[in-house]
């Protein structure tokens, strides 16, 4: 049985007769659908229009929701995809690096093609360095480093001119990659001149992903013998 109706009091006893009547109900419309035809509702342009066209306009409005929510998803989807493509791409020219200048620039070079960053910034510091807090440098990323998360948004305009140079103006939004290794810590700056590219409320997993990369294959070419 359908859930009872509490009574209106600015109602006329008869609409509350009849709200408990087709509470009680709701198949009174199957059972006589030729009064769907005949009755009528207000349109918000004024208009009169009967209840199956009030229900039929309702839901092409919510299939229209729907399909604008699908062609999201698979514009995510289609993203997401191409990021790990992307990454893949990155991965293998990474392994395919020799030394760490080589590291450098081939991390520079897909950043700023396939990843589309105006910006690319690797500021290394020695494991012993953060250590012992022996680096002024890294006073103002050093709850960012003991976070090991990637940090994405605006920056201060002294953080911006310590990784960017004489970038840094033009920077208006950044992704922070934390970079570890054996005997080796850094930041990954990747910086971008739309301050909507890079913000608080978006997903890391990629960011995430890329440090791992980073930070393995750095540490294997500074290996002895590398």
């Amino acid at each position: 049985m359908s859930p009872q109706v509490e009574p209106t009091p600015d109602l006329p006893q008869m609409e509350q007769t009849l709200i408990a009547f087709l509470s009680d109900n709701p198949d009174f419309f199957e059972r006589n659908p030729e009064l769907l035809s005949r009755l009528e509702l207000s349109h918000s342009n004024g208009s009169a229009v009967s209840l199956i066209e009030r229900q039929v306009a309702v839901l092409r409005e919510q299939a229209e929701q729907n399909r604008r929510k699908l062609e999201e998803f698979v514009a995510i989807a289609r993203e997401n995809e191409l990021l790990n493509e992307r990454l893949h791409h990155l991965t293998v020219k990474l392994i395919e690096c020799c030394d760490f200048d080589e590291v450098i620039n081939t991390l520079q070079d897909l950043l700023h093609d396939d990843f589309r960053a105006e910006a690319v910034e690797l500021h290394l510091y020695s494991a012993i360095e953060a250590e012992h807090l022996t680096n002024p440098d890294l006073d103002g990323f050093r709850e960012f480093l003991d976070a090991n998360r990637p940090r994405c948004g605006r920056l201060a305009n002294g953080q911006l001119k310590y990784l960017f140079g004489p970038q840094a103006e033009d920077i208006a939004s950044t992704a922070l990659i934390p970079v570890r290794g054996e005997g080796l810590l850094g930041v990954l700056a990747i910086g971008s001149h739309s301050e909507h590219r890079f913000h608080p409320g978006m997903g890391t997993d990629y960011l995430i992903r890329l440090g791992e990369i980073v930070s393995k294959t750095l540490e294997v070419v500074s290996e002895p013998g590398s």
